[in-house]
């Protein structure tokens, strides 16, 4: 893959931005850029006849993201936040194969032991006949030969201190993230 950085997205869905911030604030990565979305698309679900119409403006939004990592970045981490009472946990949607492999080897070998009460699952993205994730996001952003894509979502309690540790929990993870792509090859 070209590039050697990693591009941090926060924001696309606009409620989600001040955690986003939340997350980048004293998150120190080497080789990591940050792209804000100061004004990114509502996460609320469209209703029936607003469906069309989100959709073309959310594959609009990413395909501009395009531009951003060009030949600079092998890796986009897409994040997101939701709700979960029994949060935080996270889950990481991939659909890069030797990636995966490398995540679940690094989170296996860390064994939990900054947050045991956190739960992180890897979803393969794009692959028929196994448990996957669905999304509206385009392919040319999460399957691109160019660069590995990442969606990662926080699910947090809605207390201040829910918010916090699932700050802390996406710091963790990205830092994990970056440095799975410092490995070398394409084998798992």
């Amino acid at each position: 893959m070209p590039g050697t950085r990693t591009l941090l997205v926060i924001g696309i869905h606009r409620e989600e931005l001040a955690f986003g911030r939340d997350v980048v604030q004293g998150l120190e990565v080497e080789d990591l850029d940050v792209l804000e979305i100061p004004e990114g698309l509502s996460g609320r679900r469209p209703l029936p006849d607003e469906t069309f119409r989100y959709g073309a403006l959310h594959r609009a939004l990413y395909l501009q993201l395009l531009p951003y990592v060009g030949g600079t970045h092998r890796l986009l981490i897409d994040l997101h936040s939701g709700l979960d009472q029994q949060g935080p946990s996270a889950d990481l949607l991939c659909a890069d194969t030797a990636l995966r492999a490398r995540l679940r080897r690094a989170l296996d070998a860390e064994g939990c032991k900054e947050r045991p009460d956190a739960s992180v699952r890897i979803v393969p993205l794009g692959q028929a006949g196994v448990v996957q994730a669905r999304t509206v996001i385009p392919e040319a952003i999460w399957n691109n030969p160019a660069f590995a894509y990442l969606g990662m979502e926080l699910y947090l309690p809605v207390t201040v201190e829910g918010r916090a540790s699932g700050a802390i929990l996406a710091r963790r993870l990205v830092r994990l993230v970056t440095g799975c792509m410092q490995e070398r090859g394409d084998e798992p």
